[in-house]
């Protein structure tokens, strides 16, 4: 496969990638200015979840929470300060995928203001895990309502972004003319 892909190199074909034997065109992609600001809070959302499993993992050993239990077994002494610090990892990782994904994607248009967005729901996960930690529910709540400074200016964008290629005329058109193409209906 590497010699195709010297022979092809030789032959003057710069623009097109050939894998396999098969040729195709490659494809130039461009990102807004600005774009790659929203890689801050996802290289630092790694490290809030470091943050939270050194938590768990610290938790385990100070309370005697062992493996494969999730959260401590009822009954346990302890078992109460342990659930909050698992608690506040597992309530992270329920949302931390969707949150990073819809920043990406909304960056696309609002690459600035999905950065800011962004990072204000890592910092928010990271004063909500501390807050958990401390092994009262309700010291949690910061961290919550800073999470959700971030968490929901992303939605609404991503709303904004939705309802504006649907009241597009040309994206109505385009899928008007898909939806005949694919099925043989007239919308």
């Amino acid at each position: 496969k590497l010699q195709v892909f010297r022979k092809a190199r030789r032959r003057g074909l710069p623009d097109r990638i050939w894998h396999g034997g098969a040729r195709a065109m490659a494809m130039k992609i461009e990102f807004p200015e600005n774009y790659a600001f929203v890689f801050v809070p996802l290289a630092l959302s790694w490290i809030m979840n470091l943050f939270l499993t050194v938590q768990v993992a610290v938790g385990r050993k100070r309370y005697g929470v062992n493996y494969p239990n999730l959260y401590a077994p009822p009954g346990h002494k302890d078992g109460d300060k342990f659930n909050c610090i698992q608690r506040a990892h597992q309530n992270t990782l329920e949302s931390w995928s969707m949150v990073m994904v819809t920043m990406l994607a909304v960056g696309l248009v609002y690459p600035m203001s999905a950065a800011a967005a962004g990072s204000a729901w890592v910092l928010g996960r990271f004063v909500y895990g501390f807050g958990y930690a401390l092994g009262n529910p309700a010291f949690r709540i910061p961290g919550g309502l800073l999470s959700h400074v971030g968490d929901w200016p992303l939605m609404g964008m991503a709303i904004r972004i939705a309802y504006n290629v649907m009241t597009d005329p040309a994206a109505v058109k385009s899928a008007k003319a898909f939806a005949k193409e694919s099925t043989g209906l007239e919308l």
